[in-house]
């Protein structure tokens, strides 16, 4: 399985992002399309794609039961939390659920505003820690706060 050679796929200089097909997949080492079997593979090319600078899509398990709207849904947020940057579909109903569960929320979209506003403050300040509502916060926290603020343009 090209899993294996993830790293050197990704690369390449034309590649720019990585996305495993959970039933291909399957089918090639012999596996059940399980979210179980599915999790590990799916998570090592995305590791793969974001060590090198690439965007990765998926989700954790098959998208063949495409009708499981809360399979999908979950399947969706839990693919975010891991920080997948989206997923492709095999049918045009799955697109509505894909797109809100990649979306920054009204409220993750506060928070962002928030820490960055925050960062302009403390770097006038030439603060590079401080908190934000009883929060630690520092560089890696107002990267991440840029990138869900970016999501939303």
């Amino acid at each position: 399985a090209a899993l294996l050679d993830a790293r050197a796929i990704a690369a390449a200089p034309r590649v720019v992002a990585l996305a495993l097909g959970g039933e291909d997949f399957a089918t090639a080492t012999g596996a059940v399309p399980t979210p179980e079997t599915l999790r590990l593979p799916k998570l090592l090319l995305h590791y793969a794609a974001k060590a090198a600078g690439l965007r990765s899509y998926g989700l954790l398990r098959s998208v063949a039961d495409f009708r499981d709207v809360e399979g999908m849904t979950a399947a969706a947020r839990e693919a975010r939390a891991f920080g997948f940057d989206g997923a492709s579909c095999i049918h045009p109903a799955v697109v509505p659920i894909l797109n809100e569960a990649f979306a920054p929320s009204e409220e993750e979209l506060a928070w962002a505003r928030k820490v960055v506003e925050a960062d302009a403050a403390a770097q006038r300040e030439g603060k590079g820690a401080y908190m934000v509502d009883g929060r630690f916060v520092d560089a890696p926290i107002v990267e991440r706060a840029r990138r869900v603020l970016a999501m939303a343009r």
